[in-house]
């Protein structure tokens, strides 16, 4: 503050982030990182294809397609959050230091 520099700090909540990768844009990137086109489809494999349902009071409801879960508790899962947002930075034209951590409050 004494040299009048300009601090903005913006924080993102990647609670949920699981749950919203679109699986098509993560196929993408990791095909635009040059991974091997089996590994690919190995985890288009993965994520595709994938229902999801609910049970109230013992009732089924209708199963639905999943199109941006990557499933939480697998090996793969924060790897694959990772590649889903290792280049937010590219859009931003600041200097940016990501830290990771949990924040308590």
């Amino acid at each position: 503050m004494d040299e009048c520099v300009v601090i903005t700090a913006i924080i993102f909540d990647f609670t949920k982030t699981f749950d919203l990768v679109p699986h098509d844009g993560l196929l993408m990137k990791l095909a635009a990182l040059g991974v091997e086109l089996r590994i690919v489809v190995w985890v288009r494999e993965l994520l595709v294809d994938r229902t999801q349902s609910v049970t109230i009071e013992g009732q089924l409801l209708k199963e639905v397609k999943v199109t941006s879960v990557v499933t939480q508790g697998s090996v793969l899962g924060p790897l694959l959050l990772v590649l889903s947002v290792n280049d937010i930075w590219r859009n931003i034209d600041w200097s940016i230091r990501i830290l990771t951590g949990v924040l308590e409050y």
